[in-house]
């Protein structure tokens, strides 16, 4: 009796266990099933009713999907580079300003997704100067585009007429730029002739928006990719800087009060442009988009005083304007745990649909050739998307390499003794070349 129980009994765990075993990897399996049903999707708070609209959409398209939603209310790029450290947290679909892309990529946040691209009926109607946005310093693709622009000169028409200076403003140099401000200036009661970015405060916007379109009409290039290295071009640096210590020690541009504002960009569009405190603006296309109805200060006439055109060259020369283009793209973790389900999601953000609406929401310029030629979206109300389109052939984009978002910092430090006098541009060149060197190394420097 003794054995027989003991057999019985030992019989008995070893069901038990299996059983047991079997519920475990049956709980497993449920997990992972439902870990590849959940797609995890982080994005910028700005952004909240277009991924809203994503979410519905593509839960309809996929039975049995949960779409999580992952809103980022500020200091965006830290916290979602946090987050994708780690499996545990990371999102399977991320949204990258592209000016961070590359140093992601070598953070190893990011996966490459050229085999998604490559067999995607639908990456030939995309711009094709948007993808250098996504492109890594190693050749493959990290994102998919969804948002671009381009920077030009605004001007205030009514200001220019009153300075006596013609409109349509078309200035073929930086001299007919300084000296269109200077008009300004002495004809008219404006307090601000020309603004342009110059504080830390105000980030990529000054190294962009100011130093970078400056910089690239003057024909060289912060980073030369074939040999791999920075550049150091003492002349085309010293008559960038030249150019920035002109508008702000000849009065042209903003106090430093002013410019060492954060917001200063919301200032401009919802009280300076408005009332005419300012002739000039240095800025991205999108500004229109701010005087859109239901944005916080409407103004339904404003291209009528505002003009929008292209930046020239240094001198004139080939190919006469420059432009510098930013953007944000929808990328794929390296941690991600629905890569598939993301790739999807993806695909539908940007479709003809997706895309159509979500520059009609935001006022952002399109990623889509096909979508660039619809008439409802080249004649929406505020709209200079046919100026904007013409801009994109001359624009240039940030150098994709690791060490760039470092670089961007220094130049706006630099930028910033400059505009507020505390450096010639002779000694700003001297700065940047130190700091360059302390960032990179010698090694990596041509000058």
């Amino acid at each position: 009796m003794i054995r027989k129980g003991l057999v019985f009994s030992l019989v008995l765990c070893v069901f038990l266990t299996l059983a047991a075993c079997g519920g475990e990897e049956n709980e497993s399996a449920e997990s992972t099933e439902s870990e590849q049903n959940t797609l995890k999707v982080s994005y910028p708070t700005w952004w909240e009713e277009w991924f809203k609209s994503l979410e519905t959409a593509f839960e309809d398209e996929h039975e049995g999907v949960d779409v999580e939603l992952i809103p980022l209310h500020d200091d965006v790029t830290t916290k979602q580079a946090m987050m994708m450290g780690s499996p545990e947290t990371s999102p399977d679909v991320a949204v990258e300003d592209t000016f961070i892309l590359n140093s992601d990529v070598n953070a190893g946040y990011l996966s490459p997704i050229d085999d998604v691209v490559n067999d995607w009926d639908e990456w030939d109607k995309f711009e094709e100067t948007t993808l250098q946005g996504v492109t890594a310093e190693d050749g493959k693709v990290y994102g998919v585009p969804f948002s671009t622009d381009v920077q030009g000169l605004w001007y205030n028409k009514d200001l220019f007429a009153e300075a006596g200076l013609s409109v349509p403003f078309e200035p073929q140099s930086w001299e007919e730029v300084l000296q269109a401000a200077e008009a300004v200036k002495e004809n008219t009661g404006v307090t601000i002739p020309l603004f342009i970015y110059g504080a830390k405060a105000t980030g990529e916007a000054t190294s962009m928006r100011t130093f970078q379109v400056l910089y690239s009409g003057t024909g060289s290039s912060l980073y030369d990719f074939d040999e791999g290295k920075w550049v150091i071009d003492e002349q085309a640096l010293t008559d960038t800087f030249t150019f920035i210590d002109t508008v702000f020690q000849e009065e042209l541009g903003a106090p430093m009060s002013v410019v060492s504002n954060s917001q200063v960009g919301t200032l401009l569009s919802e009280d300076l442009m408005m009332n005419n405190e300012v002739s000039m603006v240095i800025d991205g296309n999108w500004v229109a988009g701010s005087w859109r109805e239901g944005r916080a200060t409407p103004w339904p006439e404003a291209l009528d005083t505002w003009g929008f055109t292209l930046f020239p060259t240094q001198n004139g020369q080939d190919p006469g304007y420059t432009s510098m283009s930013g953007g944000w793209a929808l990328s794929i973790p390296e941690h991600a745990q629905a890569k598939d389900l993301a790739a999807e999601f993806i695909k539908m953000a940007v479709n003809e649909e997706h895309q159509l609406d979500y520059v009609m929401r935001t006022g952002d310029m399109t990623v889509r050739k096909d979508i660039a030629e619809k008439e409802e979206y080249l004649e929406q109300p505020i709209s200079n998307y046919k100026e904007a389109a013409d801009m994109l052939s001359y624009t240039h984009f940030r150098p994709a390499v690791d060490d760039y978002p470092t670089v961007s910092t220094l130049i706006q430090e630099i930028v910033e003794t400059v505009a507020s006098g505390q450096a010639s541009p002779e000694e700003a060149v001297k700065s940047y070349e130190s700091g360059l060197v302390r960032i990179v190394g010698e090694d990596n420097i041509a000058k």
